[in-house]
């Protein structure tokens, strides 16, 4: 009844709320863990070389109670104690079948003898069989835990919210500040030992004999032995009381601030989504989303399942290894979906996120689905520079009738092909507004010819629809990154419409500022600020954007990365600086290096206070720079391509240049976009109202 109540004492304490976990990870992984346990360990016996002399204590624990001896011995020897109680403290738990194991508890056991810890009450022969019970021979062929960095991704709790940990046939081992409670029980003696340190150094560590497995405890800590058999060790220190034992017990219960398993925990594993991920043409009568979880150490685990938009969601709890689904409905066409997967095996938390896209709708008549109001809009083919395919147009326009009959949200503009029954043409809206009618948008043209005017038609007036907006569609399969410069929140900067290049926030400078730009609107650099994104531009690629440099007689940069492969890399590196003579001119350059090799444009001069539109392109063995829609050179050198890495806009590391100005629609492309893309790019953005027309407004029959 007795163990049964301090068992149950022990429990309650232990089990206490949860409170979120997180990574301790401040170890140096370079050290062995022995040499990381006693560095632990050590910080309260620094004060030992400061002194001649140390008292310490030695026990011993066995069936019929407890000894000890204390004695005086000068601070060296202590030390040397110490170190080898250390190194035995390790191996005692994570190699304890080795032969070197058992040579240093012999070596142990004789320095012990030789300083006079070992009283007349204990021999040599009895300490050696309290370290070698009987049950360590029937664990022989069991394995040891793997020997890995304590603690290197430790769950840490406050100590009165504890982790538990328990084990039985167990080695054990512990060290820290604090203080060590051996107790007895009748009828036999049977020894049980509590501990305590209430401060960081405290380490314990449990192995099953049989299993291997067992964990390690840290930091403030608690626990409890029965079956005790083992050997221990105490420093009287000023401010402290320092103990240590090792050996073997029937039970172990520990609670501690830190905790990690060993073997550790193994995370869900989330497979064989259906529909696979970035599947596309789904049909609209899938009526369920399966997936498969498994869990390496067999434990249970609960999943949750969410959808976006929201087609259905599903959870389940004490799930073993399967395939699990969730049933889904109301899918529409052509649409993308996105489902997230999260899976808890209750100590990891995974999740993960998958997507497809419906198949696309047949031509339809946008009048007989709910549309009321439709106006013809003409590209004027004079504008466009050579046969294009697949181009994004903007439609940049201030209309009164989108204000009064669209949607607020703009949820209901749709762009079709031709008139009546025709084909949905992609489009994305950068900006909309219900007040004003003021339209950004950009729309996918499946081909423009340079002889011929190109005509589509803008839809509204649907009240009752679901967004028409198809982001990932509207940009070919070249574009890498689209950023439209207009997302001013703390953390994510620039929204990236291909592939999740966001952008996020640097330097120290106040959060850009939203202004009017070339297109809508865009980020503002004042000060020491910039936008970090991380992509791969490969060895061919574009680079393009809007510049309004704003402050005369500043250098500035646009555009800087880095690359990781296998250098230090600037690649590529846009940037403008004052034009000495004439006056009021910057000169924009480009250029991309790696060990020495250059791509560099040259400079060329452009006015101050005006929109610029930049592209660098970089094909094979040259490099050229594009001003304003016009080819200024094509420059060819030797050139090694740079890798994924920081790339920065507005910023310059090595210089730390920043930039003064506005930037606005920054893309990259895995190609070098041709002359006559980057002249009909400039004609659209430049001057919409001269490159598209607006035909009068038509009402539904």
């Amino acid at each position: 009844m007795l163990v049964i109540t301090i068992i149950t004492l022990f429990f309650c304490v232990s089990i206490a709320p949860c409170i979120s976990a997180f990574i301790y990870n401040n170890i140096d992984e370079k050290k062995s863990i022995n040499e990381q346990i006693n560095d632990i360990v050590s910080n309260p016996l620094d004060s030992l070389l400061n002194d001649d002399t140390a008292s310490l204590t030695f026990y011993t624990f066995d069936k019929t109670g407890r000894k000890q001896n204390k004695i005086d011995i000068p601070s060296y020897s202590a030390i040397e104690i110490k170190n080898v109680f250390d190194e035995l403290n390790y191996k005692i738990v994570y190699e304890s079948k080795r032969i070197e194991t058992q040579e240093l508890k012999n070596e142990f056991i004789n320095l012990l003898d030789e300083n006079g810890l070992l009283s007349e009450k204990q021999s040599k022969d009895e300490v050696l069989l309290l370290l070698n019970p009987g049950w360590l021979k029937s664990a022989n062929d069991s394995n040891n835990l793997k020997a890995r960095n304590p603690f290197s991704n430790v769950l840490i709790r406050p100590f009165f919210v504890s982790y538990f940990g328990t084990s039985v046939f167990c080695s054990v081992s512990s060290a820290g500040a604090g203080m060590m409670m051996p107790l007895f029980m009748l009828p036999r003696p049977r020894a049980v030992a509590m501990w305590f340190s209430s401060s960081d150094y405290g380490v314990t560590s449990v192995a099953n004999l049989f299993t291997g497995r067992g964990f390690l405890a840290g930091g403030a800590q608690g626990g409890l032995l029965l079956g005790f058999m083992g050997i221990g060790l105490t420093y009287a220190i000023p401010g402290y009381t320092v103990y240590g034992f090792i050996g073997y017990s029937l039970f172990a219960g520990v609670t501690a601030q830190y905790m990690e398993f060993l073997p550790p925990n193994n995370a869900p594993v989330i497979s064989n989504e259906n529909p696979v991920n970035n599947a596309v043409n789904v049909p609209i009568d899938l009526d369920e989303l399966s997936f498969r979880i498994e869990d390496p150490d067999k434990d249970l685990m609960s999943y949750t399942v969410t959808t976006d938009p929201d087609i259905g969601s599903g959870q389940g709890q004490a799930k073993t290894n399967g395939v699990y689904s969730v049933p889904v409905s109301g899918l529409e066409q052509d649409k993308k979906y996105s489902w997230t997967v999260e899976v808890s095996d209750g100590n990891i938390l995974v999740e993960k996120k998958f997507g497809f896209i419906t198949m696309g709708r047949p031509p339809f008549d946008p009048f007989d689905e709910g549309w009321q109001y439709r106006k013809k809009i003409t590209i004027n083919h004079t504008q466009i520079v050579g046969n294009l395919v697949d181009f994004p147009v903007l439609v940049n326009v201030v209309d009164v009738n989108l204000r009064d009959k669209a949607q607020a949200d703009g949820d209901d503009i749709l762009f079709m092909d031709g008139s009546g029954v025709a084909e949905k043409l992609y489009h994305e809206i950068e900006f909309f507004s219900g007040s004003s009618g003021e339209l950004v948008a950009w729309v996918k043209i499946p081909s423009l010819i340079s002889n011929q005017d190109t005509e589509f038609y803008l839809y509204y007036g649907n009240p009752g629809c679901s967004s028409q907006q198809f982001p990932e569609k509207v940009w070919d399969s070249h574009y890498m990154m689209v950023q439209h410069m207009m997302d001013g929140s703390t953390n994510t900067i620039t929204k990236d419409s291909t592939n999740n290049y966001h952008g996020t926030k640097g330097g120290t400078g106040p959060i850009q500022t939203i202004v009017d730009a070339k297109i809508g609107y865009a980020e503002d650099f004042t000060g020491d600020e910039w936008i970090d994104v991380t992509i791969d531009n490969g060895q061919t690629y574009s680079i393009e954007f809007w510049d309004y440099p704003r402050e005369i007689g500043t250098n500035g940069q646009i555009y800087n990365g880095q690359g990781t492969n296998p250098t230090y890399i600037y690649a590529p590196n846009i940037a403008y600086w004052n034009g000495a003579n004439p006056p009021n001119l910057q000169q924009y350059a480009a250029a991309a290096n790696r060990d020495g090799s250059w791509f560099y444009t040259g400079q060329h001069s452009a006015p101050e206070n005006q929109w610029h539109h930049i592209v660098f392109t970089v094909a094979g063995t040259s490099a050229n720079l594009y001003l304003d829609g016009l080819l200024k050179v094509s420059q060819i050198e030797q050139y090694n391509p740079t890798t994924t890495g920081s790339h920065y806009i507005g910023y310059r590391a090595d210089k730390e240049v920043h930039h003064n100005g506005v930037i606005d629609e920054f893309r990259c492309s895995n190609i070098a976009r041709s002359p006559e893309w980057i002249s009909t790019e400039y004609n659209n953005q430049n001057d919409p109202f001269s490159f598209l027309s607006f035909g009068l407004e038509e009402s539904a029959p």
